[in-house]
């Protein structure tokens, strides 16, 4: 089973007690950390880190303090997985001393015929764990109770002295954490009171097996043991075994889901403000800036009309005066007898003067609009590049301007520079 855990850039991790908080577990070295497996998992090495100093890993396996694990058996009704998960609060309700709605809940085995195992975990500190762990780029294969990670055979227990205290497992699928302490004296007691109280629920086992990452706590077991009147034989942590149990399971919702709920909102509230006056002082300039435009279009919209009314005080109606001028103008000219630039004659005498010796054969047809010439060349003239911006040249000098209406086309459109 150790093979499965500890692989290539993967890590063991024993999370210390919700108690010592987020920072702790982030700077200080409160963390148990198994750091080397040989193959076969047969060789292995724990040592105190902090999430900080950990060297990167792919994936990591968290083991959560049984002290902040509660694991019972709970009777449920047969419901569907989703109605089911939904229905647990609601039945362990009574059994908790914190509030159920900050509670998470892992679903496990059956333990009988109606009954099934359920974890009982903080669900912030849970999500902190797991998630400070993925910001970091390591995935989080599993995450176990620590009591169910420890050596399980027939009749026998297994306890763990880890962080200053005591996780104990008594059968398969049963066991539970105890306070421990700093001191020799009071871990003994600790370590007593804790198998004392597990044999008048379990029985008392035939052999009992101990496991501490501290050296320190061996005089400790070896006292327990002479008040409990049975050996106890005291080794390092062993390699965890899968527990029957992964505490993922309480995770709720999609990974985004999880991200946006666990943002502390509260520490975004100035780069907020600072974004939302930023966004008000620039609508609020823009607004300005249009009105100000607005406001010169209007004025000379006004001057405009004022002055075609002081030149055509007669006109009685003013929809466009600029189009509107032009056409008075034009009927000016025209009643003067005189022709405007835009008018037929200085256009063609204009375009005849650009084409030069060429005028005589080149059009094919020619034909006048609004003040625009169009001219269809014949097809054995202006065909070849040169000689079409030759004569785009020309016109430009006579104060034309000549467009193609494509590059294989021969028509053109002749007008007025502007």
């Amino acid at each position: 089973m150790a093979a499965t855990i500890l692989v290539k850039r993967s890590a063991a991790v024993w999370v210390p007690p919700r108690s010592v908080g987020e920072r702790a577990l982030v700077n200080e070295p409160t963390m148990v950390a198994m750091v080397q497996a040989a193959e076969g998992g047969k060789s292995h090495r724990w040592a105190r880190t902090s999430l900080e100093a950990m060297p990167a890993m792919k994936s990591v396996t968290l083991i959560f303090d049984a002290r902040d694990v509660t694991l019972m058996p709970v009777k449920v009704p047969p419901l569907s997985g989703a109605r089911l998960a939904r229905a647990l609060p609601n039945l362990v309700e009574e059994s908790l001393l914190q509030d159920v709605q900050s509670c998470a809940f892992a679903l496990g085995p059956r333990v009988g015929q109606d009954e099934r195992l359920v974890a009982v975990l903080d669900r912030a500190w849970l999500e902190f764990v797991v998630g400070a762990f993925e910001r970091r780029g390591m995935r989080v294969n599993a995450a176990w109770p620590a009591q169910l990670v420890l050596p399980a055979e027939m009749g026998k227990w297994s306890v763990a002295c880890v962080h200053d205290a005591i996780a104990v497992r008594t059968g398969e699928l049963e066991g539970f954490g105890w306070s421990g302490a700093k001191d020799d004296e009071s871990r003994v007691e600790s370590l007593a009171a804790a198998l004392e109280a597990a044999a008048l629920s379990a029985g008392r086992p035939t052999a009992v097996s101990a496991y501490a990452e501290d050296p320190g706590w061996k005089d400790s077991v070896e006292r327990a043991a002479q008040r409990l009147g049975m050996p106890i034989p005291l080794q390092g942590l062993p390699v965890p075994q899968p527990a029957p149990i992964d505490l993922l399971a309480a995770r709720q919702g999609s990974a985004g889901s999880r991200w946006f709920s666990s943002v502390d909102w509260l520490a975004w509230r100035l780069p907020a403000a600072l974004v939302a006056a930023s966004v008000l002082a620039f609508l609020v300039g823009l607004n300005l800036h249009w009105g100000r435009l607005a406001a010169e279009r209007a004025q000379l919209r006004k001057d405009m009309e004022t002055t075609f009314r002081q030149a055509f005080p007669n006109a009685q109606v003013v929809v466009d005066p600029v189009l509107q001028m032009q056409r008075q103008v034009a009927d000016l000219r025209l009643n003067a007898g005189s022709s405007g630039p835009e008018d037929f004659m200085p256009l063609v005498s204009k375009f005849a003067s650009a084409l030069g010796p060429r005028a005589t054969d080149a059009l094919a047809a020619l034909e006048y609009r609004d003040g625009r010439l169009k001219a269809r060349f014949r097809a054995a003239f202006f065909e070849g590049p040169a000689a079409r911006e030759s004569l785009r040249a020309a016109c430009q000098q006579k104060g034309l301007k000549l467009q193609f209406e494509g590059e294989g086309d021969a028509t053109a459109v002749v007008s007025l520079q502007s």
